[in-house]
């Protein structure tokens, strides 16, 4: 499976979502033009209503999680400046850190999940996440989140979690990462699927941000929430590119080693792959530096736009973009406590 251009369209056509593209919106969200949010996101479902809401100032909230499977990697730190940018914008913004998911879906141990939650925590922070403005928390210990999943669990069934699945499940058993759909997974999406659905119970109306590959998680919980008899059409989604692999991998991953750079290697060992990124993508959804780039919460569409530019030239410009963007990846790993 390749993350490019034609993915994408098929992705926006199978399931209705719209192009985030000039013209195919006619909205901006907190402050972001269409151009600048096509720099970050590539779809969505109902973010015209959660963009309506949120300048009507109705309660209103942006909410996205990350797995704790490991350091973040460069897809994981891009999800988290994306989430950020969208605080810095004005939005009420939550961050889940997937302990439990970790637990139940990975088998991780529980005094392991529960070190890397503090790691994630103090590095959540150093990038720019207010506390004291939005939400960042753990899973563990929200027994009113969990008492919602158990309440959504009524309305949802195998198959349901079977359909779900993300479009990365048959390269993850390709590498060992698992076989099968356990029971244990099916907690933690239905976990996954109850912080969302928890925000809807109390009269808001959420924005998930997610990878597109994940697309399917905020359908589930959209599911099973319109099954309870909540106001469904509330739940909206807003999905991000994958950040291309190295060696040829369609995503940076922590389940898959050799795929990415993370933040427990080596500043000199970052520096040396990115730097050693051929960059012979013949498409700019297939080029990681361009899409790490684009995922800098400085960066707008106009910006994005002449560094597309740079790139298909080739020259001094682009060299120059590649460098400044090294330092700043290793800028922004160095918050992560070693």
């Amino acid at each position: 499976m390749k993350f490019d251009s034609a993915y994408y369209q098929s992705v926006i056509d199978q399931h209705r979502y719209e192009s985030l593209g000039l013209g195919a919106i006619d909205f901006g969200l907190a402050g972001m033009s269409p151009d600048d949010l096509h720099t970050k996101w590539v779809c969505h479902t109902g973010a015209r209503q959660f963009a309506e809401a949120a300048a009507a100032e109705q309660p209103a909230i942006v909410t996205t999680g990350v797995g704790l499977g490991g350091p973040p990697h460069a897809g994981t730190l891009f999800q988290l400046l994306r989430t950020i940018k969208l605080q810095q914008c004005g939005l009420d913004v939550q961050i889940v850190l997937g302990d439990l998911d970790s637990y139940n879906a990975r088998r991780t141990p529980l005094q392991s999940v529960r070190k890397l939650a503090a790691q994630y925590e103090e590095f959540v922070l150093g990038l720019g996440f207010d506390a004291e403005r939005g939400v960042l928390r753990r899973q563990e210990g929200q027994t009113d989140v969990m008492a919602t999943a158990f309440l959504l669990s009524r309305h949802l069934d195998d198959d349901d979690f079977h359909w779900a699945e993300e479009d990365l499940a048959g390269l993850y058993r390709n590498h060992g990462v698992f076989d099968d759909l356990n029971y244990g997974m099916k907690q933690a999406t239905l976990l996954m699927a109850a912080d969302f659905v928890h925000l809807l119970r109390e009269g808001r109306h959420v924005l998930v941000s997610l990878g597109v590959d994940e697309h399917k998680y905020v359908a589930l919980a959209r599911r099973g929430a319109e099954r309870w008899g909540l106001a469904a059409d509330q739940l909206s989604g807003i999905y991000t590119k994958m950040i291309p692999g190295l060696g040829g991998l369609p995503k940076m991953s922590k389940s898959i080693p050799g795929s990415g750079i993370d933040a427990s290697m080596r500043a000199e060992d970052i520096r040396a792959l990115l730097k050693s990124d051929t960059d012979t993508a013949p498409t700019d959804d297939g080029s990681a530096l361009l899409q790490m780039y684009a995922c800098l919460p400085e960066v707008d569409g106009r910006q994005y736009d002449r560094a597309s530019a740079a790139r298909r030239v080739g020259g001094i410009e682009w060299h120059s973009i590649r460098e400044q963007l090294v330092e700043r990846v290793l800028s922004l790993f160095s918050h992560w406590p070693k």
